[in-house]
């Protein structure tokens, strides 16, 4: 055995640093097809994303919905500059347009930035938005910039949450706010497990097809990411729940899931209908 304090020998340091080269190396080459992955599914998905989400007549669809929801009201600030990162389809742009806002809206996918563009030219506002193609860990903002972002379906695409909501806090000024979106989840082992036979019986019945999901979601648990808001300095002023749903039972009782969905978004607030939320809406403060 070696002694303590012993001199690392010049080979063995050497050997060191290729071994943390090489593992460094690996990271950011899955890091890099990760993204091109999800940059594929989401070109692949941005034609009818908005119409095969936003409705009410399936427990995913009133989920879409009523987070589009409560987000508006959350975000429900004096008109400012507006980063929406993760814009998809440009669900949210018209109506910030529409409340006076100056909004920047990113995404990964070109197609999604495509459709975003044609969704807000509809709208009759005296300010354009403006629309880049970023990666939400690499937005192409100067810092202290932006009075409010918006962080919306993004968050189980992104294998460093932390390095996420770095950015964020790095572009906004200082009072600025966020609302952040993610997944409800308690025990993420068990929610990975159970996620595949979710998606296997919705292909089985002709419910939805989940073509392109190639890649690793990062099911992190809601206490985690609470843990990683706390460690990168922004204050949670507020949570709101929404997608309630029993598990399966959208599934096999489509009709009456919507019903109990409808039921315990309006009783939200209850304690008893926030342990069937599956979605969470976090505003923070920088």
């Amino acid at each position: 055995m070696g002694k303590v304090g012993q001199a690392v020998k010049p080979a063995d340091a050497l050997a060191l640093r290729e071994e943390g080269n090489m593992i460094a190396e690996n990271r950011a080459a899955a890091d890099r097809d990760h993204l091109h992955r999800v940059k594929d599914f989401h070109d692949a998905d941005a034609s009818r994303y908005r119409a095969d989400r936003y409705h009410r007549e399936t427990c995913e669809g009133l989920a879409y919905v009523t987070r589009r929801q409560i987000v508006l009201a959350m975000a429900d600030v004096p008109p400012g500059r507006v980063l929406d990162v993760g814009c998809g389809p440009g669900i949210l742009t018209r109506d910030l347009l529409q409340k006076g806002h100056e909004v920047l809206s990113a995404d990964l996918s070109m197609e999604m930035i495509r459709e975003a563009r044609r969704a807000a030219s509809t709208a009759t506002c005296a300010a354009a938005p403006h629309f880049v193609v970023s990666d939400a860990s690499r937005i192409c903002i100067s810092g202290n910039r932006m009075d409010m972002v918006l962080s919306i379906g993004l968050m189980c695409y992104v294998r460093d949450h932390r390095g996420v909501l770095s950015e964020i806090l790095r572009v906004l000024k200082p009072g600025g706010i966020a609302v952040i979106q993610v997944n409800n989840i308690r025990w993420p082992a068990l929610y990975r497990a159970f996620v595949p036979l979710y998606h296997r019986l919705k292909t089985l019945i002709g419910m939805k097809r989940y073509d392109g999901l190639d890649f690793e979601f990062n099911f992190s648990s809601r206490k985690r990411f609470l843990d990683d808001i706390a460690l990168s300095g922004l204050e949670v002023l507020d949570i709101e729940h929404y997608d309630f749903r029993l598990p399966f039972a959208d599934i096999l009782l489509p009709r009456l899931s919507v019903r109990m969905g409808k039921l315990m978004f309006r009783g939200r607030h209850r304690r008893l209908c926030r342990w069937f939320s599956h979605g969470l809406l976090i505003k923070v403060r920088k």
